[in-house]
């Protein structure tokens, strides 16, 4: 009885785990129009999620600087998106600028701040880290200047464990 009690409680940590992993699945348009979902872009590798909007300055400069982290990283099968929060009436904005920067990330927007609140965000910026099996291994909160080094160890660490 002792045993299979043991393997009841090991079937239910895998069952709950998986059905966690998939409960932040999501999808949405890009800036093109695009469908874009979640599980989708985890087939390529890990995925950092970071909540920005227009008017937060340690957003903007955050994206600058994962622009190139995401360039370094990308043909690892790394991907970066850009989850916007601005309101639906600031949509043509964030394309403007997301075009003035020339950025090449995935931006999408979530306007009902839906995904934001299913990962948990509180404030801006927001990250999270999800490993190509779609578990969060990270998450950040707010942007200060050299705060890239530790995303860029933790975007090299979770890298080498989807290999």
């Amino acid at each position: 009885m002792k045993k299979l009690s043991i393997i009841l409680f090991a079937l239910l940590i895998f069952t709950f785990k998986n059905s966690f992993a998939q409960s932040y699945d999501f999808e949405l348009p890009d800036l093109d129009g695009n469908n874009v979902k979640l599980s989708t872009l985890l087939q390529k590798g890990p995925v950092l999620i970071s909540f920005w909007a227009l008017w937060c300055v340690p957003c903007k400069e955050e994206m600058r600087v994962m622009s190139g982290i995401y360039n370094k990283y990308k043909d690892s099968g790394f991907v970066y998106i850009a989850m916007n929060q601005d309101d639906p009436k600031s949509s043509s904005k964030v394309r403007s600028y997301i075009e003035s920067k020339n950025y090449k990330f995935t931006v999408l927007m979530d306007a009902d701040k839906h995904i934001f609140d299913n990962f948990g965000g509180q404030e801006l910026p927001f990250g999270v880290l999800l490993n190509k099996k779609g578990e969060i291994v990270k998450s950040y909160l707010g942007y200060i200047e050299g705060d890239e080094s530790k995303l860029e160890s933790d975007i090299e660490s979770v890298l080498k464990q989807s290999k």
